[in-house]
């Protein structure tokens, strides 16, 4: 799971102690956002859209979480878009650490890179667990395809 990038992180956190969130729960607010975030980049959803907010809630309910986890996860990312209300704010908060615009398309493509690591780290590994010769070449196989 990615982890909340800091500038955004730095800005939660100041209005956290802002709106008097007590200090015992900012790890749990930060939690909650950092999963709000990675929903809506594994879904395709705008992170400063509020329509995501029912889905995302509605997916913590899938998942099993109780009413009043529901509940806080709610407050944390609703916090999160009171921060972004002002203009400077959701400038801040809609761009990397380089001024651009995040989106999935950052990462880049390897080029040229050698595989031969992962498998000698991956036989090591093997060999380390005892685990079946059959079993290193059904692996091998799967990051061949990879």
């Amino acid at each position: 799971m990615k982890q909340i990038p800091s500038n955004i992180k730095n800005l939660y956190d100041r209005y956290l102690i802002k709106k008097a969130i007590p200090k015992t729960a900012y790890f749990l607010y930060r939690k909650w956002l950092r999963y709000y975030l990675d929903f809506c980049e594994k879904y395709d959803f705008n992170q400063l859209n509020k329509k995501s907010l029912n889905p995302f809630v509605n997916k913590l309910e899938n998942k099993g979480q109780t009413e009043q986890q529901r509940k806080q996860a709610y407050h944390a990312v609703s916090l999160f878009y009171e921060l972004g209300s002002s203009k400077s704010e959701k400038d801040a908060l809609s761009k990397n650490k380089k001024g651009d615009l995040s989106t999935k398309k950052d990462i880049p493509k390897p080029i040229n890179v050698s595989w031969v690591p992962v498998y000698d780290g991956l036989t090591a590994e093997i060999k380390l667990r005892h685990y079946s010769p059959k079993t290193l070449k059904s692996y091998r196989s799967w990051i061949r395809k990879f």
